[in-house]
């Protein structure tokens, strides 16, 4: 309770939170095959920047040829880009073949907004996002400060300049892939099938005493979709 009442506060003034993160014990290693996933999406001989990058996991995890700028809200050493994605002014940053969210879409407090600075540099996008599908209790308890079906995660990309171009269920975590329409970068995601459509997905399994009702969902949800309660 005393964690939801903090992140409800850090959302009204538009902060991160320095304190859990700055420490990578708040790190855990449970993420890295998360991590793995994304990396095997990226084009050998890419431009990689990855936010968020903590522990550095995803450094080592790139195809052949690849370079590696981390960012992330205090400094990791291997010249990180130290950056607050929740600040006031966002830097201008130079062009990247690849950005790469592993577990930090949660904790933006303005998502359109860097969707739309990700379009002035980034040639694609691969990203985990926990949709609220699959969490639908415990969101601020967890530090999470946005509420996306995956459906309208989905379209906020699509809406501002993205094709959608892979998902794929992680544990209860949707992982994406979107491609800047107006980027010149050469290197497009290894893909080994195409990006299945966003379909419409009635959830069954609901809290006590709420009603049976449809959501936009990614299809690969629905394979083993569970819910508290």
């Amino acid at each position: 309770m005393r964690r939801a009442i903090a992140t409800t506060f850090r959302k009204l003034l538009g902060r991160s939170d320095y304190t859990h993160w700055s420490s990578l014990s708040t790190h855990s290693s449970k993420w890295d095959t998360r991590t793995q996933k994304l990396a095997q999406l990226i084009p050998p001989n890419s431009t990689v920047i990855e936010f968020g990058a903590g522990r550095l996991m995803l450094r080592d995890m790139l195809p052949e040829g690849c370079s590696y700028t981390p960012s992330d809200l205090v400094d990791r050493g291997y010249n990180t880009i130290v950056l607050d994605l929740n600040a006031k002014c966002l830097p201008t940053l130079a062009r990247y073949d690849v950005a790469v969210f592993s577990g930090v879409f949660e904790y933006v407090i303005d998502v359109p907004r860097l969707v739309r600075y990700l379009g002035d540099f980034a040639g694609n996008v691969i990203c985990s996002y926990a949709v609220v599908e699959l969490n639908q209790r415990g969101r601020r308890e967890q530090g999470w400060v946005n509420d996306y079906t995956s459906g309208k995660f989905v379209s906020l990309f699509t809406s501002l300049g993205f094709d959608y171009r892979f998902g794929q269920r992680w544990k209860a975590q949707m992982l994406y892939g979107f491609r800047n329409k107006t980027s010149n970068s050469a290197k497009h995601l290894h893909l080994t099938t195409p990006a299945p459509a966003v379909t419409r997905f009635c959830i069954s399994q609901r809290p006590p005493g709420s009603n049976r009702s449809c959501t936009t969902l990614h299809p690969s949800l629905a394979r083993s979709t569970s819910f508290p309660g």
